[in-house]
């Protein structure tokens, strides 16, 4: 597991997806160290948002509220989280890093990435790496995060994983 980290340019990024992601938030905050949600617009990135999360900060005690559970996150986690906070959903491990990264996001107002697994959910033969991107209301102080989510298999035997098979039992 690797631990979360501060991003600062997009070659930082391997994963196509979330350097996608990152670009666009980076186009959007223009020279604010954020953008507002309302600058987010989804049909500018339809072919994220079944991966995107959008989460509420909330304070004393600080967890995340999750206003949007994008539908291919939902069906690896296998429940959709909306309405849930991150410290009910996640435990262990992976909640360190999870909040590790929202914290450099909401306390640095900068961008993060972190990979964990998806043991929290039954999953323990997959990782998922997260970038985690502040929005702010006030274009400054984060009061909300837009991560984007990318999926791989762990090889935990010598048997291969069969992600497509995974994929067409997991919603039964």
């Amino acid at each position: 597991m690797l631990a979360a980290t501060p991003v600062g340019a997009s070659s930082e990024i391997t994963d196509t997806r979330l350097r996608r992601l990152y670009e666009y938030w980076n186009a959007k905050r223009g020279d604010r160290p954020a953008p507002t949600r309302r600058d987010i617009d989804p049909v500018e990135i339809p072919d994220l948002l079944g991966f995107v999360n959008i989460y509420e900060v909330q304070d004393e005690p600080r967890d995340f509220k999750v206003r949007l559970n994008g539908s291919e996150v939902a069906e690896m986690l296998g429940q959709d989280i909306t309405g849930k906070y991150c410290s009910t959903v996640i435990s262990g491990p992976d909640a360190v890093s999870y909040k590790t990264a929202f914290d450099i996001c909401v306390d640095q107002c900068r961008p993060a990435i972190v990979e964990t697994s998806l043991a929290f959910c039954g999953k323990p033969y997959m990782a998922q790496t997260i970038i985690v991107l502040p929005l702010g209301s006030d274009g400054e102080s984060v009061d909300m995060i837009v991560t984007a989510h990318s999926y791989r298999a762990i090889k935990t035997t010598d048997q291969p994983i069969d992600l497509e098979a995974h994929r067409s039992t997991a919603g039964r």
